[in-house]
């Protein structure tokens, strides 16, 4: 039988990969009409990626190092601490930025969420899924 954490690495690459597939979408788009919906669909598959990763974590952390912690910030807090992640500041303000967007619907907030996805999040969460692939493919 398959690891939980294998099994939570593999539906965590199809959600890093419909991010990307999102955020190629639209670096490709040239109509603003679709602009909008656009960032809205990187935005989502966002909130349930950042989600996703600390839960990931977490069956890491427990399988690999007999470590069980309960909430998004410790998960993150101990993987940077057994060096699963390198990027500590990053990941602890993802789970932020997701818990906010889930009750800030400002556009402003939008925006801005979307361009930092984009920009400061989204190589770490490449970076992530790349450290493990050679484990779990």
């Amino acid at each position: 039988m398959e690891n939980r954490a294998k099994l939570k690495y593999i539906e965590l690459k199809k959600m890093i990969d419909s991010l990307n597939e999102s955020l190629y979408l639209v670096e490709l788009n040239k109509d603003y009409r679709f602009e909008k919906s656009l960032k809205d669909s990187v935005i989502q598959r966002f909130e349930y990626t950042s989600e996703w990763i600390w839960k990931f974590l977490k069956s890491v952390l427990l399988e690999d190092f007999s470590k069980d912690e309960a909430f998004a910030k410790s998960v993150l807090k101990s993987s940077y601490k057994a060096w699963i992640i390198e990027e500590l500041d990053i990941f602890l303000d993802m789970i932020e930025r997701r818990n906010r967007l889930s009750h800030d619907y400002h556009e402003d907030f939008s925006e801005t969420s979307f361009d930092i996805i984009s920009k400061d999040y989204i190589e770490p969460i490449n970076k992530l899924l790349s450290n493990f692939s050679k484990n779990y493919e």
